[in-house]
């Protein structure tokens, strides 16, 4: 049980990373945001690479926050339904959870790995004068699927209450 332990205080200090990544692109995107406001109101001279930016940090943001929040059990709920629940009730729930949890990861995985595949080998960029590497944003998918899979069996959500025995985070 202390190996199960120490691969799960691991995978979630992985995963605590890319989570604090995600705040970071996040206050990234506020800046930038601000300035192409300024830049628009103030000197009618809007960014063109603004937008597209923002759009591969939203993605960013929620992929890579999403395995941390998911094994902390901080993720989206309806604990006010679940608690309303019998126990057995509760466990099928949780037990249909996890397992789309992991369907999704392996579907991430699968197809952000796939995608920035063809992106290395085709060249593809976005659209606009800005072109970001398509292969950025679908690697950023595959490894979010990938960690998303694993925080799926590791935390399951009857456990997520303290995973790893650790505070919060």
């Amino acid at each position: 049980m202390r190996v199960l332990d120490g691969v799960r205080r691991a995978v979630l200090g992985c995963t605590r990373t890319l989570a604090g990544t995600a705040m970071l692109v996040i206050g990234l995107m506020m800046l930038t945001i601000s300035y192409d406001v300024a830049a628009r109101f103030l000197f009618a001279a809007p960014t063109d690479w603004a937008y597209p930016l923002n759009a591969v940090g939203v993605l960013a943001a929620t992929a890579l926050a999403a395995p941390h929040l998911y094994a902390r059990g901080a993720h989206i709920g309806m604990d006010l339904v679940h608690r309303g629940l019998g126990p057995r009730a509760q466990r099928a729930c949780d037990a249909a959870t996890a397992v789309s949890a992991l369907l999704l990861g392996v579907v991430l995985a699968v197809t952000g790995f796939r995608s920035m595949q063809v992106g290395l080998t085709g060249g593809l960029v976005g659209a606009g004068t800005f072109g970001i590497p398509l292969w950025i944003p679908d690697a950023l998918l595959g490894i979010a699927g990938v960690l998303l899979a694993v925080v799926a069996v590791l935390f399951p959500p009857s456990a997520q209450d303290d995973p790893a025995g650790e505070a919060d985070v």
